[in-house]
């Protein structure tokens, strides 16, 4: 288990059998008792696909406000603890025959986890693909993964992180919300494809304001 700035935390899980492989942007959904009650949360699979290979998967929680999965993960999994997962899946993935090869990832918060993925994945020649990767939280504390993003970022030139922030003014970051100007400064040249992961709201309102 490893923390982040006390606003989440990092859990890799190894297994008893052979891991799934999976595609980066992909995610888990745990089943869980909590309680008397019993419920299903997803999480993004945060590792490169070439960890389930080494039999490592590796998802990412963040403390939201009344959140109760993920308050009692949080407060509750420890190390050596078992729980139970389903197979990857989704499709928030990088298709060949369906998208753009230049991919602009819009994330918010946690919704940083399939991309880092998919960073690892392009940097580990998994998938042959660009991303830019627009990254919206409120400071800069609350920025997850900014090391490796960095270091992703200065030694891959498929690899393009920018931190936009909303609630402050800090010197190497861009102010307010990722939106069109955002998206149109930092695009590549020629066709793209957007994807999206964040908070619901944050994802339905950007998708609503992109398509008016």
């Amino acid at each position: 288990i490893e923390e982040h700035s006390n606003i989440a935390k990092s859990y890799y899980f190894k297994s008893e059998t052979e891991l799934a492989y999976f595609k980066a942007g992909q995610y888990l959904t745990f089943k869980l008792e909590i309680g008397n009650s019993v419920v299903t949360r997803s999480y993004s699979i945060a590792s490169s696909p070439a960890s389930a290979l080494n039999g490592e998967y590796q998802i990412t929680v963040k403390r939201i406000a009344d959140g109760f999965v993920s308050d009692y993960i949080l407060d509750n999994w420890a190390v050596g603890d078992k729980v139970t997962a389903y197979a990857p899946e989704g499709n928030l993935t990088y298709c060949p025959l369906r998208d753009a090869e230049n991919i602009v990832a819009v994330a918010g918060g946690s919704g940083i986890t399939p991309f880092l993925s998919l960073a690892r994945a392009i940097d580990q020649g998994e998938e042959d693909c660009t991303l830019t990767l627009l990254y919206g939280c409120r400071t800069s504390d609350e920025i997850l993964f900014k090391a490796e993003l960095d270091s992703l970022s200065a030694k891959n030139e498929k690899i393009n992180v920018i931190y936009v922030l909303s609630h402050s003014e800090e010197e190497g970051y861009e102010k307010g919300f990722v939106g069109a100007d955002i998206i149109k400064k930092y695009a590549p040249e020629g066709n793209y494809s957007i994807f999206v992961c964040g908070p619901g709201g944050y994802a339905m309102s950007f998708v609503m304001a992109w398509l008016i």
